[in-house]
């Protein structure tokens, strides 16, 4: 198959999901290329948004061919934005077309604004497009601002989403989270994002005995990850079993001062250690230096990084807010949401539980979400969205000469 992929959002502002299913559909076999418009913001990256390529050029990512270019966002003017941004995607689909032919399907990340790009794309050249949704309702309430689901983008989304060809949600609770906003009445499965069990590999740890418990905590500074919750239950955890436990933490903002304000407010400054922001191998690094990775998120549409801890044989302590698809049997200890108290007993089982096989674990993600298995399963999807297209379109197509032959013998 000839696929190409149109992310909403790309590096340097996240969107990594987009290039680990398009490597993940290449070793399936299919050609598969990128288009990216980065929405550069003046606030968040002055120097991107100064120096924009407003033109597209070529990148190499990990061997998929990816054309970019930067839209110089206009502050405030959110409408304008979208529509801008829409329109210079379908000049992007339209010189793709011309020098690589019309692909077999289109496949967008988030149906804002992606989604939305692509079914405009999909209309102009005859060429089905399915979406892969990655965001919880709270982003999109966010960007619908004062109005909620009154906003204008609203009905926009909602066509996007009911002219797909199929809809894939990362999660099952993701669909039923999004279906007040979006609704339900569309083609939908659930496909996981994928992680690379290749690099997140199993690695045994040294007993516990006569070191430090150590747990870690990867995810950006925001009210929604539950930092707030994770500081009370480490605290208590330190006191109520009396254990000298280290906190490492890392994630965009982590290092801010807001963050050591919190990390003092609990008394824990001694036992955590802030990283701020780090790449992949800073990443491995902390997951390799811990027995457990702690989310106390509030709530979750995937929660990929609870599957890479996993993968690297350790076990994760997290909240009932993460979907169903990440708690591995053996390896995920769940406790509600905002109990602290819950979640501070959770570190003590994981600590005490001299039964935990890493390894199986480890091998058990490995299953169900590597690239192998993600591929795999997208192919299936597309495939089948292509023979359901190409058999419409063609009936189609003989409804319209039957009503031109008709239309000529009244004539």
């Amino acid at each position: 198959m000839h696929i190409l992929e149109i992310p909403s959002f790309f590096p340097p502002y996240g969107g990594l999901f987009c290039l680990e299913q398009s490597k993940a559909l290449v070793k399936q076999g299919h050609t598969v290329r990128i288009i990216a418009n980065l929405n550069v913001s003046a606030r968040l990256s002055p120097s991107l948004w100064l120096h924009s390529h407003t033109h597209s050029y070529d990148v190499n990512m990990d061997g998929i061919q990816v054309t970019r270019r930067e839209m110089r966002a206009i502050p405030f003017c959110m409408k304008h934005n979208v529509d801008r941004w829409c329109s210079i995607v379908g000049e992007m689909a339209d010189e793709y077309i011309k020098k690589y032919g019309k692909p077999d399907i289109l496949h967008a990340h988030c149906c804002a604004w992606a989604g939305y790009a692509a079914m405009l794309v999909s209309r102009k050249h005859n060429i089905p497009y399915v979406v892969t949704e990655h965001l919880a309702p709270e982003l999109h309430l966010k960007q619908f601002g004062k109005d909620g689901i009154n906003s204008w983008q609203v009905p926009l989304l909602q066509e996007a989403f009911k002219k797909a060809s199929r809809v894939i949600f990362v999660s099952e609770e993701l669909a039923h989270d999004l279906e007040p906003l979006f609704g339900s009445n569309f083609n939908w499965q659930v496909v996981s994002n994928t992680i690379d069990t290749n690099v997140f590999v199993y690695k045994k740890r040294k007993p516990l005995e006569g070191r430090t418990f150590t747990i870690c905590c990867l995810a950006i500074f925001i009210p929604l990850k539950g930092y707030d919750v994770l500081y009370k239950a480490f605290a208590e955890f330190i006191q109520k079993y009396n254990t000298e436990a280290q906190l490492l933490v890392a994630g965009a903002g982590t290092n801010s001062k807001e963050m050591r304000k919190l990390v003092d407010k609990y008394g824990i400054g001694k036992h955590v250690k802030l990283y701020g922001e780090l790449d992949r191998n800073g990443v491995l690094d902390i997951l390799y230096k811990s027995d457990c990775l702690a989310l106390a998120t509030r709530n979750e549409a995937q929660g990929l990084v609870l599957l890479e801890a996993m993968s690297t044989g350790i076990q994760v302590v997290t909240t009932d807010r993460t979907p169903k698809n990440v708690h591995i049997e053996g390896g995920c200890l769940i406790a509600p949401y905002n109990r602290a108290d819950i979640m501070a007993k959770r570190f003590a089982e994981a600590m005490h539980n001299t039964s935990f096989d890493g390894k199986a674990v480890s091998d058990c993600v490995k299953s169900l979400v590597s690239p192998n298995v993600i591929g795999k399963q997208l192919t299936d999807i597309f495939k089948s969205v292509i023979s359901s297209y190409k058999t419409q379109y063609s009936e189609q197509s003989l409804e319209n000469t039957v009503m031109l032959r008709t239309s000529l013998k009244d004539v």
